[in-house]
């Protein structure tokens, strides 16, 4: 079985992370949801951008920023407005 392209990793919560994951439920994008547990922070924040997660793999490239991440995978789904106007109304 061919393994996802997507991997998005984050705590074992909703929070941040949860609107890219409906997102890509949404469209039926299949997507590696990792979670990992609290105590593998500390290992695991020296390698994040920012220190922080959510982040988002896609072919060796990491994209952080939990609401860049949420538009771009509204974007995938074709959940975006038709025009400038519209795109800022959902951004607000």
């Amino acid at each position: 079985e061919i393994a996802p392209a997507y991997k998005l990793t984050f705590f074992p919560v909703a929070a941040l992370a949860e609107p890219i994951r409906f997102l890509f439920s949404y469209g039926g994008i299949e997507f590696e949801d990792y979670r990992f547990e609290e105590k593998y922070w500390p290992l695991i924040k020296p390698n994040m951008p920012f220190g922080q997660v959510p982040i988002l793999e896609l072919n060796g490239k990491v994209a952080h920023q939990s609401i860049a991440m949420a538009r771009y995978a509204a974007k995938q789904v074709k959940l975006v407005g038709s025009n400038d106007w519209e795109d800022l109304e959902i951004d607000a």
